[in-house]
């Protein structure tokens, strides 16, 4: 222990830990991770996913920095001098690629330690399916340093550390592709993870398992080309390795990931369910419910409830049909987990819009936006008495929404009490089932 205190101190290991240290919390905190439900300081599976999505940079800069350790003999002159002693070559280099291992692991816990601290006091789903996501990450950044000090100690050039630093980079962008649109089954292979988009899906463990035998084969591999005379025995294990690893993988990227069924399930209590993972929500959740489904209470056939949409990823694509008996509610729609926290009354107003449903489209803007937010507009003034505009693209059809609500307004409030609640009630129905023209429903083809 000693001499690895000794080792800690004068390499350049202390050093790489606390650079990635500062680097990935830097990112996390300042980062896209910090918003919606899946920030990385809200749930134990984005948490851990959010992590090895920082590899991204933090990869790159252990194999940089291994390769820098790995020219030290080099430069302090002293390589033929350490090999021409009898000592194995093994025992002299193993505390050095063990300071670099606890720098880069100390690193890697330091940070996810950080979120916990934040993830325990944001959610009451606590379960240990994020734990093999977080030690692949270990695995895959131990991985890097030693291979990076092999690769230094193969080719000993200053140019070998950049080099190896951006190649490591290149490599990792590639990992960018299943966020764009589909993705390689060969990134399973690579130690950063797509952006978390869900809380109701994980890195399958299997994956997982995959994943920790590629990586041991590669560390296995630095290591025996930093301790060994002989270099060509270190490419046996990333051999072994990948002969495992390569039929196991998943065929598209998308099959590498699970459904994580128990955050996905509905707790209800006091007519509002909310999945297992937003629970922690209900104190601040409950009171708008109780006051939406009081104000939804004037329709011939009101809601009973409110329920949580588990919906893999937010508006994409554009949702199905769902039943008229609940409202249903996409808290990151409605950007509930970002900056600060709604007040009761803007959470009551969104569940309230259109009736107590949903928009229709997905991310994907359509032809007729102006006449269904129009519909959405009138339908919740009918229910809390005034007309107010949806904060629904106001920057570029403002004007265009207000004057078809306006008419669609004057309209509905020019029949008679039942009738009004038959029209909203019927908007409400075409919204649900995303079938039909809501305006229309609503003034009964007269706008």
């Amino acid at each position: 222990m000693r001499i690895l205190g000794i080792e800690l101190r004068r390499t350049a290991a202390l050093v790489v830990g606390v650079l990635l240290v500062v680097v990935v919390l830097g990112l996390l905190f300042w980062g896209p991770s910090m918003k919606n439900s899946t920030a990385w300081t809200r749930q134990w599976t984005t948490l851990a996913e959010w992590v090895r999505f920082m590899q991204l940079f933090s990869w790159p800069l252990a194999l940089g920095a291994g390769a820098l350790q790995g020219l030290r003999d080099r430069r302090s002159g002293v390589e033929e001098l350490f090999g021409s002693t009898p000592r194995p070559r093994a025992q002299r280099v193993g505390r050095t690629l063990g300071a670099l291992a606890v720098s880069l692991v100390g690193a890697h816990v330091l940070v996810v330690a950080v979120g916990a601290v934040r993830v325990a006091s944001t959610t009451d789903y606590f379960h240990l399916g994020w734990v093999p996501i977080a030690l692949v990450g270990v695995v895959a950044l131990v991985a890097a340093g030693w291979l990076g000090m092999g690769l230094g100690r193969l080719v000993p050039s200053p140019l070998t550390p950049p080099v190896l630093a951006v190649a490591g980079f290149a490599l990792m962008s590639l990992g960018l592709a299943p966020v764009a649109g589909g993705g390689s089954r060969w990134t399973v292979l690579l130690p950063s993870l797509p952006m978390p988009v869900t809380v109701y899906a994980r890195v399958a463990d299997s994956v997982s398992a995959v994943q920790a035998v590629w990586f041991a084969g590669l560390a296995l591999s630095g290591f025996l080309l930093v301790a060994l005379r002989r270099r060509w025995p270190a490419v046996l294990p990333v051999l072994v390795a990948a002969a495992v690893a390569v039929p196991l993988l998943p065929v598209t990227h998308g099959e590498a990931m699970t459904r994580d069924q128990a955050a996905a399930e509905l707790v209800c209590a006091e007519q509002l369910c909310l999945t297992r993972a937003h629970e922690h929500e209900r104190a601040a959740l409950a009171g708008p419910a109780r006051e939406a489904l009081r104000l939804l209470g004037r329709l011939p056939s009101p809601p009973t409830s409110v329920r949580e949409v588990a919906e893999a990823v937010r508006g994409e694509p554009a949702r199905g049909p769902e039943s008229t008996d609940a409202v249903w509610v996409h808290l990151d729609e409605f950007t509930y987990f970002r900056g600060d926290p709604p007040t009761a009354e803007q959470v009551t107003a969104y569940l309230v819009a259109g009736a107590g449903t949903r928009t229709c489209y997905g991310d994907t803007i359509p032809d007729d936006v102006v006449r269904e937010v129009a519909a959405r507009a009138v339908m919740t003034g009918w229910l809390t008495g005034d007309l107010e505009p949806l904060p629904l693209y106001r920057r570029w059809l403002g004007e265009q929404i207000d004057a078809v609500a306006g008419r669609a307004w004057e309209q509905l409030r020019a029949l008679p009490e039942p009738d009004q609640a038959a029209r909203v009630q019927a908007a409400r129905e075409v919204l649900a089932a995303c079938a039909g023209d809501a305006l229309t429903a609503l003034t009964g083809g007269a706008a």
